[in-house]
C-alpha cells in the first residue's frame, strides 16, 4: 500500500493542452508545489504547424503555456508578457501570429540539441514551480475516424471542421505510433494525484492517451484519477456529450475501469452568452451520472473572461482537497 501522503506535498499531474491545462496550474502553484504538467506534443495548426513543418521541432505552443502557468508570478511582468507576446498580423509578415515563447523555445532547442533540456532551461529562467514534460519525444500525427469512416490527419483539420459537420469522431489514433517519455512515465506512476483536464477533448487531451505505455504507467499508479469535464460542448469534437460521456470515454481511452472523482459545473450562465455559443453550436455539457464514477463533485465553476467561458480558480482549491 502506498505510504500516506501530506497533501501539502502530494504530487499532482496534470494531462491535457492549450487553455485547460493553463487554467488550473495557474491558480493550482499557489497552494501546491508539486505539480506536473504532461502535455500534448501533435498540434499541426497555427504558427506551431509552421514551427514544426520549417524547423523539424515538436510543436511547442502547449509546453510554452504550461510554463508561463507555473512561472514566478512575482518575476518582472515584462518578461511574463514576453513569453506569452503574439504578433499581430502586419503586410504579411513572416512574424504574422508568431509566439515568442514559442520561437524561445524553437531556439533552446537548436541550441541545445535538446528538446528536454530546452523545456528544463526556460523553466529555469522563468521560475517555474514544478515541472513541465512533453508526453512524448516521438513526431506523430493525430488522426481520427469519422462517423461515416472518412478519416481525417492532423490536429488543425481536426480541430477546424464547420459547425456544419455533423459527423462525429468515433475512434483516434496517432500515426506513426509514439512512446511516452520516459520522465512523463515516472511521473504519473509515482503521482498521488492525476488531473485529467478540460479543453478540447480529442485533440488536448486524448493525444496524451494515445502514446504507447501511457496505460502502462496508469495500471503502475496508486493515484487518485479525476477528470474535470469541460462547461460546453463543442460541434466538431464532443457535440452532445454529457458528463457519462466524457467518462465513459475517457476510460475508453485511458483502460481504467472507473474514475475516482469527477468535477463538472452546475452554474447558471448567462442567456446572452449562451446564445453567442449557441450560434457556434456549443451547448452547455448535461450532468448524468455513471456508474464509471465514484465521486461526483459539482458546483458553480464558471469565470467569464471578455464573454468567454473559462473554468473559475476554484477548481484548483477542490482539486487540492479532493
Amino acid at each position: 500500500m502506498k505510504p500516506q501522503t501530506n497533501k501539502f506535498h502530494e504530487s499532482i499531474v496534470l494531462v491535457g493542452g492549450g487553455g485547460g491545462v493553463f487554467r488550473i496550474a495557474s491558480s493550482l502553484k499557489h497552494i501546491r508545489p508539486n505539480i506536473t504538467t504532461i502535455q500534448t506534443v501533435f498540434d499541426n495548426g497555427g504558427h506551431s504547424a509552421r514551427l514544426r513543418l520549417d524547423r523539424g521541432v515538436l510543436p511547442p505552443g502547449d509546453i510554452r503555456q504550461a510554463i508561463l502557468a507555473l512561472s514566478d508570478d512575482s518575476g518582472h511582468p515584462l518578461l511574463r508578457k514576453l513569453l506569452a507576446f503574439r504578433f499581430s498580423k502586419k503586410n504579411g509578415s513572416s512574424l504574422d501570429d508568431a509566439t515568442v515563447g514559442n520561437i524561445m523555445l524553437t531556439a533552446l532547442t537548436e541550441i541545445t540539441g535538446s528538446l528536454p533540456v530546452a523545456i528544463d532551461t526556460m523553466c529555469h529562467m522563468f521560475r517555474v514551480t514544478g515541472r513541465v514534460l512533453p508526453v512524448s519525444l516521438d513526431d506523430a500525427q493525430l488522426t481520427v475516424t469519422l462517423s461515416d469512416g472518412t478519416v481525417i490527419e492532423g490536429e488543425g483539420q481536426i480541430d477546424t471542421r464547420s459547425v456544419a459537420d455533423s459527423r462525429t469522431i468515433v475512434s483516434a489514433s496517432l500515426k506513426p505510433r509514439a512512446h511516452i517519455y520516459c520522465r512523463a512515465y515516472e511521473a504519473i506512476a509515482s503521482a498521488d494525484k492525476i488531473i485529467f483536464c478540460p479543453g478540447d477533448f480529442w485533440t488536448s487531451l486524448v493525444p496524451n492517451l494515445l502514446v504507447e505505455s501511457f496505460r502502462d504507467a496508469l495500471k503502475e499508479t496508486k493515484a487518485k484519477s479525476i477528470f474535470v469535464t469541460n462547461i460546453m460542448t463543442k460541434k466538431s469534437e464532443t457535440d452532445r456529450y454529457t458528463t457519462a460521456t466524457f467518462a465513459q470515454k475517457l476510460c475508453e481511452y485511458t483502460g481504467l475501469n472507473s474514475i475516482h472523482a469527477m468535477v463538472s459545473n452546475d452554474g447558471t450562465i448567462p442567456s446572452e452568452i449562451l446564445a453567442r455559443y449557441e450560434s457556434e453550436q456549443a451547448r452547455p455539457v448535461i450532468f448524468a451520472k455513471t456508474s464509471l464514477v465514484k465521486q461526483f463533485i459539482r458546483g458553480d465553476l464558471v469565470d467569464l473572461v471578455d464573454g468567454v467561458i473559462r473554468h473559475h480558480n476554484k477548481v484548483a482549491s477542490i482539486i487540492a482537497e479532493l
